[in-house]
């Protein structure tokens, strides 16, 4: 009897998809057709191109609902891409560098003339001497009292009215924890997220899941700390940013990571497309984009491409 039970037991457990031995919900099969990923800023903060500085946009349903960073001009391509202010869940940072954030007003500003309603929620890294907080940041951005635009203050004040609030988490940066934590959990979005090292400035890489796929981004990051195949464990897609080539010395290797680890990292992760973004003058020529894509194919030899402002890639 207690081996018949036992099979029956067993069985069921191997027969049910919904959850695993633990207890915990097993993955789900991505349903692609309801997601994309659209980039709004594939460049870094120089002077180069026609392509914006870093910004992302993720759609669930036909509806824009996760903004990552907001550099310079992606809110010029957020509105190319007839994303609707008011579907907007919330806004992710990676870190609080010029060319990952200083759309941030702008957002809230062109918010002004929607009929946006629902709060927005911002989640950024707690700060040190080099970089604000993700709360200072909103606070100097637009805060009432002390903001660079204090006349937007009111959506971030409480105690003033608005048509919606804008709603802020600093998230723990640490060199020693590692630790992967969940951020948000809401309306079909789960967001989860890992300290980086981009030298001394508080970095965030994020995972975002949603009807069953997952995808994640770097953000700026030198690798060190080897966190984000952690994190970025089986994505759909991986977001990684290119802005060095291999014999980068000095600051710039203090910052980013080189093609040869992008590669291994992406192995190591087991992702299914790879997409190199962030691009600088010193990685952007086609002769170093190649080299880049020959370093990486020689530990990764899933789906790689550079993708442009505007351009839609789906799991």
């Amino acid at each position: 009897m207690l081996i018949k039970t036992g099979l029956i037991i067993s069985t069921l457990l191997l027969s049910n998809n919904a959850f695993s031995l633990s207890g915990q919900v097993a993955p789900q099969k991505c349903q692609s057709q309801r997601v994309k990923l659209q980039m709004l800023g594939t460049r870094g903060p120089e002077l180069l191109d026609g392509q914006a500085s870093t910004g992302y946009l993720i759609w669930l349903d036909d509806r824009a609902r996760v903004i990552v960073d907001a550099g310079p001009g992606s809110l010029q391509r957020f509105k190319q891409s007839k994303a609707n202010f008011e579907d907007v869940d919330m806004m992710l940072f990676t870190h609080f560098h010029a060319d990952h954030s200083a759309d941030f007003p702008s957002y809230i500003k062109g918010a002004f003339f929607t009929d946006r309603k629902k709060d927005l929620a911002i989640f950024g890294p707690t700060g040190t001497k080099f970089a604000t907080s993700a709360s200072e940041f909103a606070e100097r951005a637009i805060g009432s009292e002390k903001g660079l635009y204090p006349y937007l203050g009111a959506f971030l004040d409480p105690k003033q009215h608005s048509a919606y609030k804008i709603k802020v988490k600093d998230i723990p940066w640490s060199f020693s924890d590692l630790t992967v934590k969940q951020v948000s959990n809401k309306d079909g979005i789960r967001v989860t997220t890992v300290s980086t090292h981009h030298g001394p400035f508080p970095s965030q890489g994020y995972r975002v899941e949603l009807a069953g796929c997952a995808i994640s981004f770097t953000g700026d990051m030198s690798g060190r700390l080897g966190e984000m195949p952690t994190l970025a464990k089986n994505s759909d897609i991986l977001v990684a940013h290119n802005a060095v080539p291999e014999d980068a010395t000095g600051v710039a290797a203090n910052l980013h990571m080189k093609p040869t680890y992008i590669g291994k990292m992406a192995k190591q992760a087991n992702v299914k497309k790879l997409l190199l973004t962030h691009l600088m003058g010193r990685s952007l020529s086609e002769k170093r984009k190649q080299e880049s894509l020959n370093l990486i194919r020689k530990n990764f030899k899933g789906n790689v491409s550079f993708p442009n402002d505007l351009d839609v890639i789906r799991p």
